[in-house]
């Protein structure tokens, strides 16, 4: 029989600020991920990120999935669920920049 290891995941919650996001709408999320985002790097390449949220909307952290080059990244969907389902979180929010 095969032995199969278990997915690990870790996210660091990177809001900069001691201030809780309690999401609402969807400027809460726009001002979250704009604080979030490296403005450094926001121009250069495509990235894909998963803001996980607990049952009240208040987020648990955001997990960035994959990075790409400028005109394309890659998300795998069976990731994307184990990363939700082994951090508990009961929504998530999925987010992408497009530099080019």
């Amino acid at each position: 029989m095969s032995s199969v290891s278990e997915i690990q995941v870790s996210y660091i919650n990177k809001i900069k600020s001691k201030k809780t996001y309690k999401i609402t709408c969807s400027s809460d999320i726009a001002e979250l991920l704009f604080d979030t985002w490296n403005k450094n790097t926001i121009e250069l390449h495509e990235s894909f990120k998963v803001i996980l949220l607990n049952n009240s909307n208040t987020v648990k952290g955001i997990f960035e999935m994959s990075s790409g080059g400028i005109t394309g990244t890659l998300v795998d969907v069976r990731i994307l669920f184990a990363v939700a389902l082994k951090t508990l979180s009961t929504g998530i929010i999925l987010a992408h920049n497009h530099p080019s």
